[in-house]
Parts: structure tokens; sequence; C-alpha cells
């Protein structure tokens, strides 16, 4: 029996397989995305009385597995509908563009591919994500202070709109230097000592992080807690370490369980009823945590991760 076939079974049965790929496993954001397809699914069948299970084939970069190669398990497996945070690489956009045309429907979360037409991309309003860390630096500054801002040797296109949205939030005159580094922690943490030293005026009042690579491991940061305000976009669990001891003021992230949730749905509407998107484009708004909202959003990163 053909795959088409397999699939037209399934549908007619009101049973449907969804696979959910994101970038890397060790990254929690995708554990959390994970577990909303996974809810999302169980209400769904509930509701439903159908079948819709979700299968994880989210890479381990640590045992050289990759997106493509879960992508060719999935359609081994014969799924009807893959959700993935796809990585910009000529290989996962093949793979892909390969799923499409065997008739899997694709839907985007986080961020999308050029020249790929999905199902639906449930994405991150990144714009806004640097409008709100640009506002809320504002607030621990005092007026005229200037701020660095670091971000990666080659950014994407994801940091680069959040660069725009913290320009226009606070103007060009009240950012001192945009400092690089390559995506990661040690390296991170090198670039803004380095920025530091050279900043022998202290024009550098604050910094906003575009990226969440020096919050990856204990506060090793050139100042005391309190010393400098800090805003730091996405989040990583060792962030809540950082807010705790006061080397961050707050942190602008996206709704990661949402998207897991939004996309499963978004897919057996279509799988099911034959419904699709009113857009293809499901842009999610960014959330702030401080000190004001830590504990809740503690607690639903426990949730999360049980």
């Amino acid at each position: 029996m053909t795959s088409s076939a397999f699939g037209q079974n399934r549908e007619l049965l009101g049973e449907y397989r969804i696979g959910i790929v994101g970038q890397d496993t060790e990254d929690s954001i995708y554990q959390a995305t994970q577990l909303g397809a996974i809810d999302a699914a169980y209400e769904i069948s509930k509701r439903n009385f159908i079948d819709v299970e979700v299968v994880v084939f989210t890479p381990d970069r640590t045992l050289g597995q990759s997106q493509e190669s879960s992508m060719g398990e999935l359609f081994i497996k014969d799924a009807d509908g893959i959700i993935i945070s796809p990585g910009n690489n000529l290989a996962t956009h093949s793979a892909v563009r390969f799923a499409q045309e065997q008739g899997q429907k694709i839907i985007f979360f986080e961020t999308k591919l050029e020249g790929i037409q999905p199902l639906a991309a449930v994405v991150a309003d990144e714009y806004r994500a640097g409008v709100l860390a640009g506002q809320t630096i504002q607030e621990y500054l005092p007026s005229r202070a200037r701020i660095a801002i670091l971000m990666a040797k080659d950014p994407d296109s994801a940091q680069k709109e959040r660069l725009r949205g913290i320009r226009n939030a606070i103007g060009y005159k009240a950012i001192e230097a945009i400092v690089q580094c390559e995506p990661n922690y040690f390296s991170a943490i090198e670039a803004i000592r380095n920025a530091e030293d050279e900043d022998r005026n202290d024009l550098i009042s604050g910094w906003i992080f575009i990226d969440d690579w020096p919050l990856l491991g204990m506060p090793a940061f050139p100042w005391k807690a309190g010393e400098r305000p800090c805003v730091a976009i996405q989040s990583s669990l060792t962030a809540f370490i950082h807010i705790d001891q006061g080397y961050l003021n707050a942190l602008v992230v996206h709704p990661y369980y949402e998207w897991g949730f939004t996309s499963v749905n978004t897919l057996v509407e279509c799988l099911h009823n034959g419904k699709f998107p009113d857009s293809p484009l499901i842009k999610t708004a960014p959330q702030l945590i401080d000190r004001f909202n830590i504990s809740a959003y503690r607690k639903k990163w426990q949730q999360w991760l049980q």
C-alpha cells in the first residue's frame, strides 16, 4: 500500500500523525513548544473523538543528528504533517521542499524559510520584541544615558529585526556601541568585557542583549549586581539566576508553549476539517518578564519541563 493510501486511511479513521522538529534538544525553548503541541493534540483528540499523535524529532546535535535526518525519519513514518523551526541552511531547505512535494503539510514556527510557502508560519514578532526591549531599558536609565547592544557577528533576520525595533524605540543617539560576538556564552562574555574595558569615558550606562548568550552560564559580567541596567531578548532557564542575583532587569520572551499549541490546532483544522488559516502568517506578541511576574513565569517553566 502506498504512503498516500495510508494517509487516506488514517484520514477516514480520524487518525493523524504529526511530527515536530525543533533546532536542538539542548535548547529548553523547544521542550516548551513540544509540550504545547502535545497538549493541543490531547485536547483536540478528546474534544473531536479523533486520534492525533505528536511525535518529537528534534535533533540532538551532540549526537550528530540534524533536521534533515529528522525530516527523513518522519517521511518514513508517514507523517501527515510536520511542524518545524527551520534552520537556515540549504539541506533543511531541500528537506522541507521534498516533504511538501510528497504532500505533507508544513507549518513553520519561530522562524520561516524564504522561498517556501508553508500552510502557516507561527512566528515571533521580532520587531516588537526589539521595541519592548528598548522601551524597557529606558525605564532603568537616567535621561540621555547611552547603551551598548550585544548581537551576533553574523546576525540572522530575527536579530536584525530586533535591532531595528530597539533603534526605533530609543533612537540612534542613545546607542553608544553595537558589540558583536559569536553566538555562545564565552564569546559573549569576552565581548562584553572588552567593550567595557575600551569604554574609558564610561559612556555605556546599560546593555541590551539581542539574544541570551551571556545568560547561558553563571553571571560573569565586569560589574557588580545592580550596577548596569540590562535587558535580554529570548530566554533560557539560566536567565532566572541573573534576575534573582540582580544582574538582569528584564527579559523579553516569546510564547514558546503557544507556538506548539497553535501550530497543532492549525494543522489539524486543515487535515481533518479542510479549513485553511485566514492568514498564512501568524505573528505572536512578545512578553516582558521582570521582578513583578518572574515567579509566575518560573512556575510555567516548571510545568513545561516536568
